[in-house]
């Protein structure tokens, strides 16, 4: 797949599907081309607007948010609790500083934090922030640490993360 000119780099393609890394060199807010390449087949140019961000919790199923705390999936068997820090793993953060060549794994130091202010609510309660960048060692993957606010218990409580003014869609973590 191609990019505005560069080789977006793939995690995964099917028939009907192509997951790619948008490169971050890419221009945002304007038009750009994407072509689709198989075997000796290009597609047609089709034209595509980049955002700044365009947050994406990743979901563990049922709706349940890729969110960890203690390293253990923060589902029904093992909750959340206020003041815990959960760190939830998503994409389309945007550009990050230092910047990683597209492709290429995060470092482990320096970290690369998003450039965008990243926002974090939980229960329809802003969670603090306490780091948004790429996680170490992984290709595109963004992770957020944050801290549980306290909200009413529950085992499908909303998540919602916000950068660059692009709103994630909701999924869930159980707190108790």
């Amino acid at each position: 797949m191609v990019l505005a000119g560069r080789q977006a780099p793939l995690f995964y393609s099917s028939n009907g599907q192509i997951n790619a890394v948008v490169p971050y060199e890419t221009d945002v807010n304007a038009g750009q081309q994407l072509v689709v390449v198989h075997g000796n087949t290009i597609s047609v140019p089709q034209s595509v607007t980049i955002a700044a961000a365009a947050p994406g919790i990743f979901n563990a199923g049922n709706g349940q948010g890729t969110i960890l705390v203690n390293n253990i999936l923060a589902d029904a068997a093992h909750p959340a609790h206020a003041g815990d820090v959960v760190v939830i793993y998503c994409a389309g953060l945007g550009a990050v500083n230092p910047p990683v060549p597209t492709g290429s794994p995060a470092p482990g130091a320096p970290h690369s934090t998003t450039v965008n202010q990243v926002k974090v609510t939980i229960g329809g309660v802003s969670a603090p922030v306490q780091f948004a960048g790429l996680t170490p060692g992984l290709v595109g993957v963004y992770q957020v640490n944050a801290v549980v606010p306290s909200v009413p218990a529950g085992n499908k409580v909303p998540v919602v993360m916000v950068a660059a003014g692009q709103q994630s869609q909701p999924v869930t973590i159980a707190i108790h």
